[in-house]
């Protein structure tokens, strides 16, 4: 396997003269759209999907949509576009758990002769999209109704703690994925990292990486799909791997301009979307009360807005390519 890395083993230099703190702040039959579907739950002020609930740990109202926006943001700025596997001809994309569709729209918009394809458990996606850009409704842990060998392309990005077999997941990618085609996998690690120990020990950043190994083995859904998505990837049979490491910055504390603007994103998106994505993992999993979660978050939130923890998230993407015939 091939492996090229960005930033990914030299430390990040640390910008001195960064010293702002910020304030404090908050497969199977594929679905229709019944009813039921936009039957809504909420928890704790928040809203989450109705339809088979114990799936999915993560909410969809408006503010966690707004996050979601804003990763998008931050990935097409890390990745410099949509993708990064070396496409040349696609007819058909497959965007899974596409969430409110953002990606599969703009990469409807950049390639108008392509059938672009979102699937999400949620009904969140908008109605006003590109004539080449369709949703459905589906668990992508159930097997897939799309004939074999269709398509050119499938996309995953952020999709930790929501599957329950990667490997089954890959092998199915693999058997609707024409030869020669492609699959690309992006994924944000929810261990916590510095090179310089700034991270306070015992602190929620540290907390932060041991709460998800046990939320994991709880739901029997890895979190550490950045970790094991290459050998799966691999292990499904496909071939010409590439994988990237990128550091993500929690803020604007590196001296190199390009870190410092993915890492004003990336803790806009952290800041945003925090809550929602912890929230019901630790009330409703990990039995903490409503009140202990707050506080916890709180102090998550006051780390990550403190310039002198130097931490990051380390970003992987991988594709690989299904062997020509």
């Amino acid at each position: 396997m091939q492996s090229a890395t960005d930033q990914p083993i030299d430390q990040i230099e640390v910008d001195q003269n960064d010293n702002l703190t910020l304030a404090s702040g908050s497969g199977g039959d594929t679905l229709t759209l019944r009813s039921s579907l936009f039957r809504f739950k909420w928890e704790n002020g928040r809203r989450y999907h109705g339809e088979h609930d114990g799936h999915y740990w993560g909410p969809n109202d408006d503010q966690q949509q707004v996050a979601e926006d804003i990763s998008h943001q931050m990935h097409t700025l890390v990745l410099d576009g949509l993708y990064a596997a070396p496409l040349s001809h696609v007819e058909r994309v497959l965007d899974i758990g596409c969430g409110i569709g953002v990606w599969a729209i703009d990469f409807a918009d950049e390639h108008p002769d392509a059938e672009v394809i979102g699937i999400d458990i949620s009904p969140i996606q908008p109605t006003l999209v590109p004539p080449n850009c369709r949703f459905e409704v589906d668990d992508i842990n159930r097997p897939w109704t799309f004939p074999d060998d269709y398509f050119d392309f499938v996309h995953i990005r952020n999709m930790l703690g929501t599957v329950r077999d990667w490997v089954e997941l890959h092998n199915q990618a693999f058997q609707h994925i024409r030869p020669g085609g492609w699959i690309e996998q992006v994924e944000i690690s929810t261990i916590t990292r510095s090179d310089d120990e700034t991270i306070p020990p015992g602190g929620a950043l540290e907390r932060w990486t041991d709460i998800w190994i046990e939320v994991g083995e709880k739901l029997g859904m890895s979190f550490h799909a950045a970790e094991i998505s290459s050998q799966a990837i691999q292990a499904a049979g496909f071939t010409n791997l590439h994988e990237r490491i990128i550091k993500l910055p929690f803020g604007t504390w590196p001296k190199d301009k390009t870190l410092k603007a993915w890492g004003e994103l990336y803790r806009h998106f952290l800041l945003q979307g925090i809550e929602g994505f912890a929230l019901r993992s630790l009330t409703d999993i990990l039995k903490w009360t409503y009140d202990e979660a707050q506080v916890f978050l709180a102090e998550l939130r006051r780390e990550l807005k403190d310039p002198n923890v130097h931490g990051y998230s380390e970003l992987r993407i991988v594709y690989g390519q299904k062997p020509p015939s």
